[in-house]
């Protein structure tokens, strides 16, 4: 059925989420070195991480655009794109 896989995309972009997030955590507790190779790594894995957790929002959007979809389709409706 239509909405078993709304459901599951839904849950399957939250994991997304949530595993991307993970990551960006990851990358914020890698310490440079004092040093200014140290520096420069310490500042692009930050970029990284700042990234990261801009795809993690864009999965969340993306979750939450199925759950709303999911809930039309529940009612009987139809989004008209």
């Amino acid at each position: 059925m239509i909405t078993d896989e709304l459901a599951r995309n839904r849950e399957q972009w939250l994991r997304r989420a949530q595993m991307l997030r993970s990551l960006a955590q990851s990358c914020r507790g890698i310490d440079g070195w004092d040093s200014p190779a140290g520096h420069l790594l310490e500042d692009r894995v930050q970029s990284c991480a700042e990234s990261i957790e801009a795809l993690a929002e864009c999965a969340d959007e993306l979750a939450e655009a199925y759950e709303l979809h999911l809930q039309v389709v529940s009612v009987g409706g139809r989004i008209q794109l």
